[in-house]
């Protein structure tokens, strides 16, 4: 997998906003299914961890 091409370029929640919903379609197109909670940890390069929820709404 290649280097993300957003590294840099994200700087409003617009962009944010934009690059998770191009993430997500990309997966989805791939018949991944994306619902259900990750933890994101980059090995302690950045100040917090987070854990992400997705969850379908109807």
């Amino acid at each position: 997998m290649s280097d993300t091409p957003w590294t840099e370029s994200i700087t409003t929640t617009a962009e944010f906003e934009a690059a998770l919903e191009t993430l997500i379609a990309a997966a989805q197109a791939n018949d991944i299914d994306v619902r259900g909670s990750y933890v994101c940890d980059d090995d302690g390069h950045s100040r917090t961890e987070m854990e992400v929820l997705i969850h379908e709404l109807e």
